[in-house]
């Protein structure tokens, strides 16, 4: 028996039920819903080098750190 078929017991949960639930290639379910697999993850900032990550936050640190000494008063100098 099959998830498709009229007498087919429901699904014990939603992750099951959505699982089991397919469109076809050009639904616009399809073509609109992101999926979350492995393709994604290289747009994500945690796929990226430790040394990457680290360099992309440095000059922001940077930032903070020159405020923080200014709004002291190391302006004065």
């Amino acid at each position: 028996m099959t998830p498709s078929t009229p007498d087919a017991p429901a699904p014990s949960n939603a992750m099951q039920a959505h699982n089991a639930h397919r469109h076809a290639p050009d639904h616009p379910a399809v073509l609109t819903t992101p999926h979350h697999d492995n393709a994604d993850l290289g747009r994500s900032v945690l796929a990226w080098p430790a040394w990457l990550r680290v360099a992309s936050v440095l000059p922001v640190v940077l930032v903070l750190w020159l405020a923080v000494w200014w709004a002291n008063g190391g302006v004065a100098l």
